[in-house]
């Protein structure tokens, strides 16, 4: 009975610390307000954005009057890149990342805790007596 407790006690620290951990990891992102792709390029004309990073169809960037900014460009839409160096954008190009560098850090996660798993049921199995493996 002692180990189920410490078991259920060591989930509860794990989903707590993990809750509290994406807490402070959201909280200090710098947030950026949502805006339309038409409302971008109206701001672009009128010369209000200063710099943009393009991440696949993402762009966040910098209006000079509103602050940070997010929207999301048009898959096929080439034109606007011209427009904004024309305008005088500073706009940087971040590749888009392949989707194990985006999943690797959930699966190390899953492995480390499949191996913490097999290694508490070896340890705590009636089966396992401390001369031998049955």
């Amino acid at each position: 009975m002692k180990t189920c407790k410490r078991t259920v006690l060591l989930w509860a620290a794990l989903a707590v610390g993990g809750a509290l951990g994406w807490n402070a990891y959201t909280k200090f992102q710098p947030s950026a307000h949502p805006i339309s792709f038409t409302q971008f390029l109206n701001d672009v004309d009128s010369r209000q954005i200063t710099a943009i990073s393009i991440h696949g169809d993402e762009v966040v960037g910098v209006n000079s009057r509103t602050g940070r900014f997010r929207t999301y460009a048009p898959r096929g839409y080439a034109g606007f890149v011209n427009r904004l160096i024309d305008r005088d954008v500073d706009v940087s190009v971040v590749p888009e990342a392949a989707w194990f560098s985006r999943c690797a850090p959930w699966i190390v996660m899953f492995v480390l805790t499949q191996i913490w798993m097999l290694a508490s049921v070896r340890r705590w199995s009636p089966l396992v007596r401390s001369d031998r493996l049955i």
